[in-house]
């Protein structure tokens, strides 16, 4: 049995598989990329009356110009391309053959320097049908003498599987190639143009992105057909596009481009790059390295950020200043915002993420796909942020001041191109990426927390480039809109997702978190005092207290003045005169006192602007802070319910002894041995075993007890031994240290501290469980790798510095790199699974009452900075040594 066809499918696979006419308009285009063409021209007619002034490749032959009129065409849409043309076999094995392989021939013996096949399917034709009823196909082939015509009505196709398209033959004397599609509109389904291009006012824009200038109009290839056509070139690559499209409406030319410049007004730049590790000649691993870019004008926004607009006007500083920031701190960025990891050693952790449901081929299948590379632009739609970052990229010579990067306006510029397309080679791979193809999920990650951090999907351009030329692992559906899935699509998208993650929230909320940290440190970011408050209100009762005493001295020469009305004697005039020159000091005493007042009322509103984004920031933190009191508070009643459950006495320990006692004996009279051994005794020793764990969880409880607070607040201060503090400690973690054979070394401990009830046994809790993690990623690391292995004994050290300082240290690899400007922030965290929560609770705990944690600048025998300083406030008296 036979499958027999239906003539419909013609307009399945055409019409209702392509799913717009702006997609159906590549299809042919890469027909002419595909016959090696190097121009295309793509014109919309309206009158058949317009051919006469129309330019094309080649004449139109008298012939084709009488089909025409025979025709009477509703609209007209000519492409045209200077490609290898097609004879007469061609035509009919490759343009009308349904399904042709001719193309997957011609990828099979292609050479590796050979430009790339774009079309597969071979129906890529059949979606001329898509944009208009009637087609007519010209074309030549070079040293041939005739031209091929060939009429297609698409409706006479659906109907029946014997239609029979006509065919003309034109002798020529024309020497080139050419092929030249004319897609014609009729009666019943006439053509419509509007739907390509847009006509738009056009100006120039100033630096704050407001239009100036009107140019006129000018037709542009509207947003649909602009991003359907983007798969002809990589608008990131300085060679753009290999194929040159010229697109007219009645012989007026419509604009076709990416304005280039425009992406250097990114506030910031995601790098994946990838390299290919061997062993020998065999390709056995892809090493993949991320790094994100910033640029000045993202130091300012934050800036603008963190004080508002009113502070910001004060506080703000030249563009210049900022790029001098980045320099000052370029250090803490570059080692922040950069990964390197091979895939062999992420694959475990993403297997598990992903519901074990990666292939044991992902490696192997990343690296047929390689080399990977892309970059993701970011920008801020804001029209003010968009102006601070054109005036800064232009002060800091990013771009020139007339550059076309700014004669944009960058609203219309991020709809048009906003996404992050898939590229095969240096084409784009259907639709993937547009605006309405989030094939990467960035909006549904949004909702996944942390939004501030993560990419908005309509303000982000980028592209992901993967190394696939002969279409051999990665295939587009038939109607461009999604992958097939297979084991190279998913191992990408596994990849992608877990790359975009590391980028945003990750490098995203560091850069962050780095700006903020220097713009304090910096000094750029007003703090209000008791001190500064204090003066002001100092200064507005000296101002009120020389009101009082001016209005006095006022109101005594309006009462001389009274006595003296008449002016009518020298004495009365005399005694005008006098309280006149007694007020013009007066006069000036009031005006200062107006000035004063004036800039009184400015100083405090500044001091209440402070206070405003002080309370922002407070809020912030508050919020951080009410969800570890919660998590807290859950941990308290478990930790009371754990001690009602291991409530028990000696007693109670000996009846038990006297049940099993009683068992035994009864089992023994009654000779039933195996029993009494088999079943009794290996019950009896487990019960001993977790009564006796009862034990020393019941003394866990007294451990955890003594750091819960019942009344009071930080401000209780209770005297600390802090050498007895860390043995208890330390003696929690007995069996882990043990474990892993590391020594401890407190004996240089003298301090005795004033803190808050069991706020020790947070802090030191934490960094001991973080250097025990530490150690024993050293110890395993040291198994492979002979840099990490030491012949000194493990350990954990304190010594005191002075009566208000310790340090604290140990031999585990120490802070990594990317980590050792961000440990204290929340969501940091270098370990597997880690909630990243630990050492910003630590810091912000030790601030409530005074302390202080800093990783000091020292570099272990690996190159990782690993001394803690704690310090506490001075609340001896003494000064410190």
């Amino acid at each position: 049995m036979k499958f027999s066809y239906n003539s419909r499918i013609i307009k399945h696979l055409g019409y209702e598989l392509i799913t717009s006419d702006e997609v159906a308009i590549t299809e042919l285009i890469k027909n002419s990329y595909d016959a090696k063409a190097t121009v295309v021209n793509i014109q919309f007619i309206s009158s058949i009356s317009l051919l006469i002034n129309t330019k094309g490749l080649q004449p139109i032959p008298q012939k084709v110009l009488d089909i025409l009129n025979d025709i009477k065409p509703f609209g007209i849409i000519i492409l045209e391309d200077n490609g290898k043309g097609m004879d007469y076999e061609n035509l009919t094995k490759g343009f009308f053959e349904v399904g042709s392989t001719l193309k997957v021939d011609e990828k099979i013996s292609a050479g590796e320097n050979d430009p790339i096949i774009l079309g597969d399917k071979g129906i890529g034709r059949l979606a001329a049908q898509r944009i208009s009823p009637v087609l007519l196909v010209e074309t030549k082939v070079g040293g041939k003498a005739d031209i091929n015509v060939v009429q297609v009505e698409w409706e006479d196709f659906f109907k029946s599987k014997e239609a029979d398209a006509p065919e003309f033959t034109i002798p020529t004397e024309l020497k080139n190639s050419y092929t030249r599609l004319w897609l014609l509109g009729n009666a019943s389904r006439p053509l419509i143009f509007n739907k390509f291009f847009d006509e738009k006012e056009i100006h120039d824009y100033d630096i704050f992105n407001n239009p100036v200038n009107n140019l006129g109009k000018k037709l542009f290839v509207n947003d649909e057909l602009h991003a359907a056509l983007g798969f002809l070139y990589s608008p990131f690559e300085d060679n753009k596009s290999l194929l040159a499209l010229n697109l007219s409406y009645n012989n007026r030319q419509i604009i076709f481009e990416f304005n280039q410049k425009a992406i250097d007004i990114a506030e910031s730049v995601h790098v994946l790059q990838s390299k290919v590790l061997y062993d020998g000649d065999k390709p056995v691993d892809l090493e993949i390295t991320l790094t994100m870019k910033i640029r000045p004008w993202f130091l300012e926004r934050i800036h603008f950020a963190e004080l508002g607009k009113v502070l910001y006007q004060d506080w703000k500083r030249p563009h210049e200043y900022y790029s001098s920031l980045m320099e000052k701190y370029h250090d803490y960025y570059n080692k922040s915002l950069k990964e390197v990891f091979t895939l062999s050693s992420v694959f475990d952790k993403w297997n598990k993420k992903h519901n074990n449901n990666l292939s044991d081929e992902f490696v192997e299948a990343m690296l047929k796909l390689s080399p990977i590379e892309g970059r993701i632009y970011s920008f801020k739609r804001d029209k003010s942020l968009i102006s601070m970052a054109i005036a800064s990229a232009i002060d800091n010579q990013v771009i020139d001041k007339n550059s076309e990067g700014i004669k944009t306006d960058f609203s219309s510029f991020l709809s048009t191109n906003n996404g992050i397309k898939l590229y095969r080679n240096s084409f784009r791979i259907g639709t993937i990426g547009n605006k309405d193809n989030d094939w990467l999920k960035l909006q549904q990650k949004r909702t996944t927390g942390q939004q501030f951090y993560r990419f908005e999907l309509g303000n982000v351009i980028g592209f992901i480039k993967i190394n696939d030329k002969k279409q051999q692992y990665i295939y587009e559906t038939s109607s461009r809109e999604d992958l097939n899935d297979n084991v190279y699509v998913h191992s990408l998208q596994v990849s992608l997702s877990e790359i975009i993650e590391i980028f945003s929230p990750g490098f995203n909320k560091r850069a962050v978190e780095i700006t903020k940290f220097i713009l304090e440190n910096e000094k750029l970011i007003p703090e209000n005092n008791t001190d500064e408050i204090e003066d002001e209100v100092n200064k507005s009762r000296l101002i009120v207290e020389a009101a009082k005493r001016n209005m006095q001295a006022i109101k005594a020469a309006i009462n001389a003045i009274k006595g003296n009305i008449g002016l009518d004697s020298d004495s009365k005039i005399s005694a005008v005169q006098k309280v006149f020159s007694e007020l013009e000091p007066i006069a000036l005493n009031f005006e200062q006192n107006i000035e004063d007042t004036n800039r009184s009322f400015l100083s405090a509103n500044t001091l209440l602007e402070v206070a405003r984004q002080q309370q922002i920031r407070i809020k912030t933190e508050a919020y951080n802070n009410y969800k570890l009191m919660a998590n807290g508070l859950v941990t308290e009643v478990i930790t009371h319910e754990l001690h009602s459950l291991l409530t028990y006495s000696e007693d109670e320990e000996n009846t038990f002894d006297e049940h099993f006692k009683a068992l035994q004996q009864h089992l023994l009279d009654n000779g039933l041995y195996d029993l009494n051994n088999d079943h009794l005794i290996p019950v009896q020793k487990k019960f001993k075993h977790l009564y006796s764990r009862m034990g020393d969880l019941n003394k866990f409880y007294s451990f955890l007890e003594r750091t819960f607070i019942y009344k009071g607040n930080s401000e209780d201060f209770v005297p600390v031994n802090l050498a007895d503090e860390l043995k208890g400690i330390f003696d929690r973690f007995k069996f882990r240290l043990v474990k892993h054979k590391i020594d401890i070394d407190v004996l240089s401990v003298s301090n005795l501290w004033e803190v808050p009830k069991g706020s020790l046994m947070h802090v030191f809790y934490n960094l001991i469980d973080n250097s025990i993690y530490w150690i024993d990623r050293r110890q395993n690391l040291a198994k492979t790798n002979s840099t990490y292995a030491t012949a000194e004994k493990d350990c954990i050290k304190v010594r005191t510095v002075n009566a208000n300082t310790v340090q604290y240290f140990d031999t585990g690899t120490g802070v990594l790199e990317k980590y050792q400007h961000t440990l204290f922030n929340e969501m940091e965290s270098g370990k597997e699974n880690g909630r990243g929560m630990g050492l910003y609770i630590v810091r912000q705990f030790l601030k409530s009452f005074g302390g202080e944690i800093e990783l000091l600048d020292a570099l272990n025998v690996h190159g990782n900075r690993y001394i803690f300083e704690i310090r506490m406030k001075n609340n001896t008296g003494e000064d410190d040594e």
